[in-house]
């Protein structure tokens, strides 16, 4: 099997750079980044259709997770287009000369643990609209959804059966009403005292 030369030249150089940020590894824990953010992140050399190269990337991780870890869960951004859920577009922001900051797609199907040293410079960050469309095609992508049906089923069932409740409060109320214009008590706790006396006469 032969390799070309500039496949092997370039995985020399990525070797290169990984030693390089194994040094920033110690400093780069102590850094906080936060959920939502965006940072240049060097990916390197993939295998196959891995993601490759310095490119945006998306702190995914919980906040508690990014400040006490070295590590960081990202997903890239990209320019590649699919129409597949794992693809999820992000608006457009631009610098103040109007020049473009960061556009394209975030793509969750290429999530990634990495280290913090790998992060080169803060980019900007994404709006919670943005933030909760990359979450609901990270539920897709990792079949999660059923469970989400699942539980928004069960809630839709208790929220009926609170309904029901409260519809036969509703109509119990109402028939106390009309009993207590058709009679001489003025309250409802006069019709009770009343109606255990009653009972206990019977």
């Amino acid at each position: 099997m032969q390799i070309e030369l500039n496949k092997i030249q370039e995985l020399l150089d990525w070797m290169k750079t990984k030693l390089y940020l194994n040094t920033k590894v110690e400093q780069a824990n102590k850094r906080y980044v936060k959920r939502g953010q965006v940072y240049n992140c060097y990916f390197g050399i993939g295998v196959g259709n891995e993601i490759q190269k310095l490119r945006p990337c998306i702190i995914l991780q919980n906040n508690i997770g990014n400040a006490k870890s070295g590590n960081i869960v990202v997903a890239p951004i990209t320019h590649t287009y699919k129409d597949i859920p794992s693809i999820v577009k992000i608006n457009t922001q631009y610098n103040d000369d109007r020049t473009i900051l960061l556009n394209g797609y975030a793509n969750v199907s290429n999530i990634l643990c990495v280290s913090k040293a790998r992060l080169e410079n803060y980019v900007t960050a994404l709006s919670t609209t943005e933030m909760k469309q990359i979450d609901i095609a990270i539920a897709i992508s990792l079949d999660l959804m059923h469970y989400y049906a699942k539980i928004k089923k069960n809630l839709e069932d208790k929220l009926t059966y609170i309904q029901k409740i409260k519809n036969e409060r509703n109509l119990a109320q109402n028939q106390i009403n009309e009993l207590l214009k058709l009679s001489n008590f003025s309250n409802f706790e006069e019709l009770k005292k009343f109606l255990k006396n009653y009972r206990q006469s019977v």
